[in-house]
């Protein structure tokens, strides 16, 4: 099987793992917000901002570090070289998984009080600090499917851990009496913190068989420098990670503070915070689902051809997988705005829902694209770039929440997250621009995508004068303006002819260099 044959059936793979996952998702997110309401999502989203901090330490840029790693022993064809990158892998992921676990859970009592503003965290960050072990090991674990394209086993895993998830929370939530938010809030994180464990051990065993059948096919030659090798690629995604998620948590935990300082009251900030961060962003986000899989596959094919010195394939990868994002992410936006009424009342039975998805679908062409510039400039072993772009956004985050909030409330809010996104898609823009050849097509890139899904949506307006906001009719829409938008791009040459016949060629069964 050829390199781009391979490379392609592992993103669709990996992409329809991550489609179901993120369309399960928002369905249990449509579920538990209805059984928790907007003001106890607003509360599980302050916790898990404080979770994501702690998995940030529990982490420290094991996946990437790990991906990497592995990547360059496979490069040198070397057996000894893959064990002794993933036994240092663990055994590093253990370390700061246990030390994450022993601060979540000592300080977990302070927290609530002193950064949340609310005892009703306490429990939910307890149970949360014991699953952080296991989530920094699979975290390694995942890192090492990736280098070796084993990209099924990851998928597995992760199917599995979402279903478990949603089982123990729906059996947890039905079947126990619920009476306050705090209650149904920790049923939700004990179904996280089960899911985790079983599926660490379910990646474990796959990991343990994969590793003895392919190292058996390489020779046992002994690799240096991976120690070296290691810290050099995961403290700088560490550092600046850890900045970042310290930034961006205190930046979560002073939104609802800015919004009640504007003049909402306490259950009203938290329920605007949590239509916008619990409803509104996993619906944003579900279509980066079709992209994040191949971006996540693009950072060991990057790190192969720079090991390798083949800077013309590093070019051609970075112009394929960027095109393909300004062109999906722009027609993504375009379907959103049309149909953000539609989603609004379909999914949460919520005008604001759709009101705000609306507003934030602009913004989608600037999130897709920073999210595969990311993954290229990892890539590129420039992670000391990503940590400076990451710390900046997120410190001008918390200063334009801290002041633009009182005055400006929930407006306000909406205004820091454009900035602070277009802050770092353009700095990280610029930076995959010097360090590569690859030049933007302004035409074919956004000119031609974007008559594309004006005109797609038009039509799509006229042809339904008596529109319904139904499940059917919504879809069959969404589905018809697809299907405009891309002959509207052949038509104009956002999609040329050249790129048809690549696409083609890739289920071809003749073998390409």
């Amino acid at each position: 099987m050829n390199t781009v044959k391979r490379f392609f059936l592992n993103g669709m793979v990996l992409t329809l793992t991550s489609v179901f996952m993120r369309l399960v998702s928002v369905v249990f997110s449509v579920y538990i917000t209805n059984r928790i309401g907007s003001a106890g999502m607003g509360l599980f989203s302050l916790i898990l901002s404080v979770y994501t901090f702690a998995t940030t330490l529990a982490t420290s840029g094991i996946y990437l570090a790990c991906t990497r790693l592995v990547s360059q022993e496979l490069v040198r064809n070397s057996a000894q070289g893959v064990k002794t990158a993933m036994k240092k892998c663990i055994a590093y992921s253990l370390f700061f998984g246990t030390l994450s676990f022993l601060l979540l859970f000592c300080f977990s009592e302070k927290i609530a009080l002193l950064w949340l503003c609310d005892i009703r965290a306490l429990r939910s960050l307890r149970l949360l600090a014991v699953s952080l072990p296991f989530f920094a090991l699979s975290s390694a674990l995942s890192g090492y499917f990736c280098a070796v394209r084993r990209v099924v086993k990851n998928a597995i895993t992760n199917i599995l851990e979402q279903l478990i998830r949603i089982f123990i929370t729906v059996m947890l939530l039905v079947n126990t009496t619920c009476k306050n938010v705090e209650q149904a809030t920790v049923a939700v994180v004990i179904g996280m913190c089960i899911s985790e464990l079983l599926a660490f051990f379910v990646s474990f065993i796959l990991f343990i068989a994969d590793m003895r059948k392919n190292c058996s096919r390489m020779p046992e030659k002994a690799s240096s420098g991976i120690t070296i090798r290691l810290l050099k690629m995961s403290v700088p995604v560490a550092l600046s990670a850890y900045i970042r998620s310290a930034l961006v948590t205190v930046e979560n935990l002073l939104i609802p503070k800015g919004l009640v300082r504007s003049g909402a009251g306490t259950e009203q900030a938290l329920s605007s915070y949590g239509v916008i961060s619990g409803m509104v962003f996993p619906v944003i986000f579900f279509p980066v689902a079709f992209l994040s899989a191949f971006s996540s596959l693009v950072v060991p094919e990057i790190t192969r051809y720079k090991e390798m010195q083949q800077g013309k394939q590093i070019n051609y990868v970075v112009g394929r997988i960027f095109k393909v994002t300004a062109v999906f992410s722009v027609g993504i936006a375009g379907i959103f705005i049309f149909f953000s009424d539609s989603l609004g009342l379909l999914l949460y039975n919520s005008e604001q829902a759709g009101h705000y998805i609306k507003i934030f679908a602009a913004l989608i062409p600037v999130m897709y694209i920073d999210n595969t510039t990311d993954a290229v400039l990892k890539g590129m072993g420039e992670q000391i770039s990503s940590m400076r772009y990451n710390i900046i956004d997120a410190l001008v985050s918390v200063l334009l929440v801290y002041f633009l909030l009182p005055p400006l409330g929930i407006k306000g809010y909406v205004a820091v997250i454009y900035i602070s996104e277009m802050l770092n898609a353009a700095l990280s823009l610029q930076r995959m621009l010097r360090i590569t050849k690859f030049k933007i097509k302004p035409f074919s890139c956004i000119v031609s995508p974007l008559l594309s899904i004006i005109g797609a949506t038009s039509i799509v307006n006229i042809v339904n004068i008596n529109y319904k906001f139904d499940v059917v009719s919504v879809t069959v829409n969404i589905v018809l303006c697809m299907i405009l938008y891309f002959s509207f791009l052949c038509m104009t040459g956002g999609v040329t002819s050249e790129e048809k016949i690549w696409f083609l060629n890739i289920f071809s069964s003749k073998k390409k260099e």
